[in-house]
């Protein structure tokens, strides 16, 4: 690795805090990770994030603002988000910028502002109600598909750019080619990209869940229609060997994660004391991608991920259908 190379920001506006409790979330227990933080990150952080990192000599650049629940520092925040990039860009670069909710804060004004600014909004839905609401709960145990399905159709409203993340869990793993569907047809999602519950659900699940998923896509079709990121990711991979995903790279040092108070870290998997890179404020990038701890994390992570691959079958459908 050497300091120069591309990579990516997530950024956590308002760190661990969520209007949500879902069962599988890995980052609720980050709420204590910066003691003595402000609640949402200050406009000092965001700018000294901002500006060093559009000064560093790449062509592209990409921010996602995550969380918790990133709506929870306000659309203000956002806007002054949006005013540092204009304000930071160089001339003949490239800067994309998301935002990945749960989607039960989306509102009219939210939505029209990613759309007027040309924000990519992921919203997390995990298919049919009953798959969904049996994870993703609030703190009172009420469920948030209503809400979440209110905040896809404002942004539909808007125009706004969407995709939707759905996670694999006990609920829906028996069920690929319902919750697919489910997501292309009610939600309108034309962009759709899956996870799995590493905790709950094995690879021998996810590679049949995926699996399902690939044949619903093509016996409907649905082939430069709608998107799948797994299966674009695995097309590239196994045609061309481009590393479009972490899982495929040779090394994990293609993104980094700044909390609210400008710390940073390798991973939001891996946020803790003992990944701790250092914080924006007082270093830069190159040394906090070149530091010891960095280098390490990059070389150890990506393996485990690689050693799936072999034993899936959806690898070898991919190869098969090209």
């Amino acid at each position: 690795m050497t300091p120069q190379t591309p990579f990516s920001l997530l950024l956590k506006p308002a760190g661990a805090a969520c209007n949500l409790a879902c069962g599988y979330c890995f980052y609720l227990d980050k709420a204590s990770i910066c003691p003595g933080a402000p609640r949402v990150m200050p406009r000092e952080v965001l700018e000294r994030v901002v500006s060093t990192y559009l000064a560093l000599p790449f062509d592209s650049f990409s921010i996602v603002f995550q969380g918790g629940e990133p709506l929870l520092a306000g659309l203000d925040f956002f806007r002054a988000a949006a005013a540092a990039v204009r304000r930071f860009r160089r001339p003949g670069t490239e800067v994309c910028l998301a935002v990945q909710t749960n989607g039960t804060l989306l509102d009219r004004q939210s939505a029209r502002f990613f759309a007027d600014e040309g924000w990519l909004a992921g919203v997390s839905v995990d298919g049919p109600e009953r798959f969904h609401d049996a994870w993703r709960r609030d703190a009172a145990g009420g469920g948030s598909y209503g809400a979440a399905m209110r905040g896809i159709g404002f942004l539909r409203e808007a125009g706004a750019q969407f995709n939707v993340l759905c996670l694999a869990t006990p609920a829906n793993i028996a069920f690929p080619r319902e919750t697919y569907r489910h997501l292309r047809d009610a939600a309108g999602a034309a962009w759709q990209q899956y996870s799995y519950w590493r905790e709950r659900v094995s690879v021998r699940e996810w590679d049949g869940f995926l699996c399902g998923v690939l044949d619903a896509w093509i016996e409907d079709g649905d082939a430069g229609r709608v998107k799948v990121g797994n299966i674009e990711n695995a097309v590239a991979y196994v045609r061309h060997g481009i590393a479009t995903q972490c899982i495929f790279a040779d090394a994990c040092d293609g993104c980094l994660v700044v909390e609210r108070n400008g710390d940073v870290y390798p991973c939001d998997f891996h946020v803790s004391r003992s990944t701790l890179l250092g914080n924006i404020m007082t270093a830069d990038w190159q040394t906090l991608r070149s530091s010891p701890r960095a280098r390490a994390f990059a070389a150890a992570k990506c393996p485990r991920h690689l050693s799936l691959i072999p034993r899936m079958r959806f690898y070898d459908r991919i190869a098969e259908s090209l």
